[in-house]
């Protein structure tokens, strides 16, 4: 069986880490392909809706299953434009840092006051700014600045420097704090995506 993931490239860093393991653990005996869109497109939400759509017109072709590593909240319509793919696996979380953070991310929602940031967040912050739609310092620092503290969630698979934290605190200019996160979360979160792919009655395309 050939399974597809669509992934937001805020992903890689994870995504790559959990997907050598689960290889290394021979978990699955399924070919698993990886195809990654640019980690701006939440910035301008009809190109994320076109490169997304695009993308699984022919992914949902070329395999039996397609994972999608976005969430509702990645796109107010998500669902909505999904609906004509039959062979599609969708995630629960809603983005990208529930899906690798976990429940502490959804609790930050109700008081407001920390933002939680992925490793990929970190190691991929600059390609905003090369994205034609990226927004500016200014919509940068507004859209930061009515947190107390950034929270990166450390899952090991990169090492989260000084020079990145002071880094990324010149950028948005709001205190930035390293929390470690269990890689396990997202993993039994691919994991349980792949088993549902595999165990998908098979659709006609």
């Amino acid at each position: 069986m050939r399974i597809g993931i669509l992934a937001c490239s805020v992903f890689e860093p994870e995504l790559e880490k959990v997907l050598q393991d689960i290889k290394i653990k021979q978990l699955f005996k399924d070919n698993i392909d990886v195809t990654y869109l640019h980690f701006g497109l939440h910035t301008n939400l009809d190109k994320l809706e076109k490169d997304v759509t695009a993308s699984l017109d022919k992914l949902t072709l070329e395999y039996d299953q397609v994972i999608i590593l976005y969430g509702s909240k990645c796109h107010y319509r998500f669902f909505e434009f999904l609906k004509k793919y039959n062979n599609i696996i969708t995630i629960k979380p809603a983005n990208c840092l529930e899906a690798i953070i976990g429940d502490k991310v959804v609790e930050s929602y109700v008081e407001g006051k920390d933002i939680y940031l992925t490793s990929g967040w970190v190691e991929k912050f600059d390609e905003l700014n090369a994205f034609s739609n990226a927004v500016d310092n200014y919509d940068r620092l507004n859209q930061f600045g009515m947190y107390e503290n950034a929270i990166i969630g450390d899952t090991g698979v990169i090492k989260i420097t000084d020079e990145m934290i002071f880094d990324l605190y010149e950028k948005i200019q709001v205190p930035v704090e390293v929390e470690p996160v269990d890689i396990n979360i997202f993993e039994n979160l691919i994991i349980d995506a792949i088993k549902k792919a595999i165990n998908a009655p098979q659709k006609a395309k």
